[in-house]
């Protein structure tokens, strides 16, 4: 009988050995394809950041004179002399730090760009994992990961990437279903405390995913509701001290900004086309909240004299978020032309709306499968709430491309649905399924 040659043994010893108890969980990680997809977004927006320099412009601009008077004077206000809360203060606080410890550098700005996309595809694919399963949770990160509008925020100084990160942090908080504790509703209202201080349309989401509940009976409903009063509780609770700062300021409580008479009048007076638009003469020399106040009257006017034109315009607005994607080329149109030329503007708008229609189109492919696997109680998902507060808030409000980035997690997440169901059919399914065979 022969045994087994003597210098087996000894290489299988060594290599116990030199393998930890860890190893294989080390191994199982490296093979993790989200890891793949987060090292792929991180290589191309670090490509993005060293082809294209920051160049503020816009709302960038106002971004960054805000956080340039935060750390020089100490006021946040457009003017050193002059507090304002006219937008909401996180994007420019952020900013204000980095320019504190890096100088007059941007790449503090982009650093902190990367690191909010790269952790919201892990928050995205979680959730994707948690409400569709696994594949669809990695079709939906990688969706996010490659999103060439996202990866061009890059090189913009704004609130979105922040806003979309800790808005779908909060949701996984609170989706944690049966498991959920009081201490994730009050991670979640911590999370979209944050999200408040970038941009205030988060305040009623919590009322949104209390009203997703609804299919799930009363006692269910019921526990909704307490999670909903904890989250607000904390929301606000946290959001008080700048309130207090505004009341300070302008003498009458503001909860965070002093815009929202200004963009609800935008989109509801009679010249009104439902996206940007200067404000009128009249409110020079008005005050911040003077204004908001006035704006705000004139444009509930409007809708009251006519409410057919409101739901018509309200319709218009929903449809123009929806209509097109180029607001990362035109925020960063300087950096672009000094390093490619004027030429790839229009390709690269033409990439970013493409991939649009793409995501939107599997989002709508998704949105179709959730109901026809629930039925009437996937009108009520969270992922479908999600989309439908943000594009309801905005349509009602000002419209335009830019606004309708709040809801892309929620896309990129139905988007991963409908991947999913494509990837695990048969081929010859799947080409049925596109028109292939019955031609």
């Amino acid at each position: 009988m022969r045994g087994p040659r003597p210098e087996q043994p000894g290489l299988r010893r060594d290599h116990r050995r030199l393998r930890g108890p860890g190893d294989d969980a080390v191994t199982q990680r490296l093979q993790d394809p989200l890891l793949a997809i987060l090292v792929l977004g991180l290589l191309l927006r670090l490509a993005w950041a060293l082809l294209i320099p920051v160049e503020p412009v816009s709302d960038s601009a106002a971004y960054d004179t805000l956080a340039r008077n935060i750390v020089e004077h100490g006021v946040f206000g457009f003017r050193p002399d002059e507090p304002s809360a006219y937008w909401a203060v996180g994007a420019s606080a952020l900013a204000a730090a980095t320019y504190t410890i890096l100088g007059d550098s941007y790449w503090g700005i982009v650093t902190l760009n990367i690191v909010a996309a790269l952790v919201t595809a892990a928050f995205v694919e979680r959730l994707g994992t948690r409400y569709f399963g696994r594949i669809a949770g990695l079709c939906a990160a990688c969706t996010i990961a490659l999103w060439p509008n996202l990866i061009l925020f890059t090189t913009i100084l704004s609130s979105e990437l922040y806003f979309i990160l800790f808005t779908v942090a909060g949701l996984w908080f609170w989706s944690r279903g049966d498991e959920t504790r009081w201490t994730d509703i009050v991670l979640a209202g911590v999370c979209w405390a944050a999200a408040c201080y970038m941009r205030p349309i988060i305040l009623l989401f919590p009322v949104a995913l209390l009203i997703s509940a609804i299919p799930g009976g009363p006692r269910r409903f019921l526990r909704a509701g307490a999670n909903c009063a904890v989250a607000m509780a904390v929301i606000l609770a946290l959001v008080a001290p700048w309130t207090y700062r505004n009341f300070q300021v302008f003498g009458e409580p503001v909860l965070m900004s002093t815009n929202f008479g200004a963009n609800f009048w935008m989109g509801n007076n009679p010249e009104s086309e439902g996206d940007y638009m200067p404000l009128p003469a009249w409110t020079e020399g008005m005050g911040e909240v003077e204004r908001s106040d006035a704006l705000l009257e004139q444009a509930k006017n409007h809708i009251r004299s006519e409410p057919g034109t409101f739901v018509r315009r309200t319709i218009e607005k929903a449809l123009l978020m929806h209509s097109w994607e180029s607001i990362g080329v035109a925020w960063n149109e300087p950096g672009i032309t000094s390093r490619l030329g004027a030429a790839a503007l229009l390709p690269l708008k033409l990439l970013l709306t493409g991939y649009w229609f793409v995501v939107l189109g599997l989002a709508l492919a998704g949105f179709v499968m959730l109901l026809s696997r629930e039925g009437v109680r996937g009108l009520f998902h969270p992922v479908v709430a999600g989309w439908a507060y943000f594009t309801a808030i905005h349509a009602i409000v000002v419209a335009g491309d830019r606004y309708h980035m709040p809801s892309v997690p929620f896309m990129a997440l139905l988007a991963g649905l409908a991947l999913a169901q494509l990837a695990t059919r048969p081929a010859v399914t799947r080409f049925r399924a596109f028109g292939g065979l019955s031609r």
